[in-house]
């Protein structure tokens, strides 16, 4: 009985050291097992934080260039307020200077006189000598009174055909009265007449002056057909005596806008003594 009891207690003596050599190799296995997941977690944080570092840097280089790129547009948009600017002096400047070019050619003219209606040729090859003679006859001048031309001459061009329109003639005379004399003489006479051909006589001006006095035109007929006083001064300011007051326009819109009442005497127009 005592062997049986002691070959048992042997017997679970070895089944014992070899289940806990079971779970030895176990726990060592599991340890291996968590070590190496635990290595390739670390590796994997480290990878996770090289990434991370990486986005950052990448942010970072990407919020410097987008701080630069706000920089640069910044800095165009200041310099196309700059160039805007400039460009609207520039303009400006143009504008004043070709006014200036414009009245200084209108100043060299000031003696001028353009006279349409005369045919091809009537001249003779010497129209100031043609248009000495025959101005004073047609306008009812003193022939006693020399119209002292400085120089006559065709409006520049090709000569036209016979179907064609005539060249206009521009003479210059040699004093601005002996000018006003003749237009005025013209005004008063209306219908000129030469051999069945019309003569009109007009002041000499730039083709850009004379768009802006044509503007006019309209309003200056309204004025005669109400037999309001009006005259068109240089370069092209009409003027209106009205109610004993005397209003200039440079706009013939605000002329318009006087006559039809819808704007008080003295407010936007300029009123001159």
């Amino acid at each position: 009985k005592t062997e049986s009891l002691h070959f048992a207690d042997e017997e679970r003596g070895t089944k014992k050291k070899k289940s806990m050599k079971k779970i030895q190799k176990k726990i060592a296995n599991d340890y291996k097992i968590r070590k190496k997941q635990s290595t390739q977690l670390t590796a994997n944080d480290t990878e996770v934080k090289q990434a991370v570092l990486a986005l950052q840097q990448s942010q970072d280089r990407l919020g410097a260039r987008l701080t630069e790129a706000e920089r640069r547009i910044s800095k165009v948009e200041d310099e196309g307020v700059e160039e805007t600017q400039r460009l609207q002096r520039v303009e400006q400047q143009l504008a004043a200077a070709v006014n200036r070019i414009d009245d200084l050619e209108n100043r060299s003219r000031r003696n001028n006189i353009r006279i349409v209606g005369f045919p091809e040729g009537v001249e003779g090859g010497n129209p100031r000598k043609f248009l000495q003679a025959v101005i004073p006859e047609l306008l009812g001048l003193d022939k006693e009174v020399p119209l002292e031309i400085e120089r006559a001459h065709r409006a520049l061009g090709p000569r036209p055909a016979p179907s064609q329109r005539s060249r206009a003639f521009i003479i210059k005379l040699l004093r601005f009265p002996t000018r006003e004399r003749i237009l005025g003489a013209a005004r008063v006479k209306g219908h000129v007449m030469w051999e069945n051909q019309r003569i009109s006589f007009f002041p000499d001006w730039s083709r850009d002056l004379q768009l802006k006095r044509q503007l006019f035109w309209e309003i200056r007929k309204i004025l005669r057909d109400r037999k309001i006083k009006f005259g068109l001064f240089y370069p092209a300011v009409l003027k209106i005596t009205h109610n004993g007051e005397t209003l200039a326009f440079t706009d013939p819109g605000e002329a318009k806008k006087y006559l039809a009442g819808s704007v008080e005497l003295g407010n936007n127009p300029t009123t001159s003594r």
